[in-house]
């Protein structure tokens, strides 16, 4: 038999040590404040659970979860992957994933997201592979340059000409006496110079002129992308997270207000307020470190117009703040000062304004910045994130909640990679009940 190596020994010895402080360790962490989500339980033990092999397979996964110094293996690994990125030093490709979370009644936590590192494709392969239409996941890609996360864009047309039947479906069913209006917000990948990548994402804005085509006459397209793009080289996105900032929110508003038919309300009437040190969804996602020394800052514009925001959770009605500073000081999680709803079935918004208008906004977390912008427009502002919602929550479906409420007007506010994607749609479609 061959001697043990000293350096076998060493591994062996770190591994049974580290083995032995993660057994001792109690005190196993709920949360992961680095990746954004909930960390394993540990599983109650049963009989059934030994025999059909969920209670090692759930075990196992509390275990990797719950391991000592996991945050910092984590963050070493990205680096480590990083460094041998097959693009060019400093720059890197992520692929992740995204689950809807469960329906509210059920009151799951949200599926993980993991981010992983895609391996290098063959050279006739393209950079990014198809996407599988009816996937519960979602899958996006993130290149990571300059200091930047650009979320890529693949065009699914299947996904947007049911992005169409869904609206168009709405329409029938509330008839002319509701205006529809469609504002999609583009992923940033469309603002940002890529270079000599650029050839690796697909054009929204041909997507959306194909989509404007199947829309039924009568809803609006709120051209978002011309009005983006005309102010391009502003700060419209942020670096580590795939949201638009404040700024982009309001050029975004801009276009929707002036279809509707009034002025915008000038951005110099706001009073503004930075929060620096902003680390988003595509730093979690990446764990890029170059996104780690290069921190957004998420600008406020505080609404001037009085108002009284309530968030409704299936029957219980709380009050809460269009703009909550509560979450100034999280270093992942600021974007929550925009309406910062939780998972709550819906809200509304009531303001100082008496002109008798109503809009529902539909939304998903692209509509949170945009709403303040609202306020100065609408005597009430009904909130619905279609993840949230269900009718028996909330005791109707969407149809009749439009007319129990005389909402005369209903604004569909989703990222264009929602839009990309059927699953999302169809929470969407699901709200209109049989």
């Amino acid at each position: 038999m061959r001697k043990l190596r000293a350096d076998t020994l060493f591994f062996l010895l770190v591994t049974a040590l580290l083995g032995l402080a993660n057994f001792l360790n109690v005190e196993k962490p709920a949360v992961s404040e680095l990746e954004q989500r909930s960390l394993a339980a540990r599983p109650e033990f049963s009989v059934q659970a030994l025999f059909n092999g969920t209670y090692f397979k759930d075990y196992e996964n509390y275990y990797s979860d719950t391991f000592i110094f996991r945050e910092s293996i984590v963050k070493a690994g990205r680096e480590i992957a990083q460094a041998f990125s097959f693009l060019s030093p400093g720059v890197s490709l992520t692929a992740g994933y995204e689950e809807l979370p469960a329906p509210p009644e059920q009151e799951k936590e949200p599926p993980a997201e993991e981010p992983r590192e895609m391996e290098k494709p063959p050279d006739d392969a393209p950079l990014l592979p198809e996407m599988d239409d009816g996937d519960d996941q979602n899958v996006g890609y993130w290149l990571v340059v300059e200091g930047r996360a650009v979320q890529l864009f693949k065009f699914d047309k299947d996904s947007f000409n049911y992005y169409a039947d869904v609206l168009n479906r709405y329409q029938a069913e509330l008839g002319r006496g509701v205006k529809i209006y469609s504002l999609i917000a583009p992923s940033n990948s469309e603002f940002v110079q890529l270079k000599r990548y650029s050839g690796i994402t697909d054009s929204q804005n041909e997507a959306l002129n194909y989509l404007k085509r199947r829309l039924a006459p009568g809803i609006l397209s709120i051209n978002a992308y011309d009005a983006l793009n005309s102010h391009a080289g502003e700060y419209l996105y942020f670096r580590t997270d795939h949201h638009w900032t404040a700024l982009g929110a309001y050029y975004a508003y801009c276009a929707f207000i002036e279809a509707a038919g009034e002025p915008p309300v000038p951005l110099e009437r706001y009073r503004r307020v930075d929060l620096e040190g902003f680390l988003g969804s595509s730093y979690t996602k990446t764990l890029d470190k170059s996104l780690e020394e290069n921190p957004d800052t998420l600008s406020l514009y505080l609404p001037f117009t009085e108002h009284e925001f309530t968030v409704y959770y299936a029957a219980e009605g709380r009050r809460s703040k269009v703009i909550d500073l509560q979450y100034a000081e999280s270093k992942t999680d600021k974007y929550l000062v925009f309406i910062s709803s939780g998972g709550g079935t819906w809200g509304v918004i009531k303001t100082e304004v008496k002109n008798g208008k109503r809009i529902l906004v539909l939304k998903d977390s692209f509509g949170n910045a945009l709403v303040p912008f609202l306020l100065p427009h609408y005597e009430e502002i009904y909130i619905v994130d279609s993840r949230f919602y269900s009718a028996a929550a909330a005791g109707k479906d969407i149809l009749q909640f439009i007319r129990d409420n005389r909402i005369n007007e209903v604004l569909f506010v989703n990222y264009m990679e929602n839009v990309n994607w059927r699953k999302f749609m169809e929470g969407v479609q699901a709200l209109l009940g049989g």
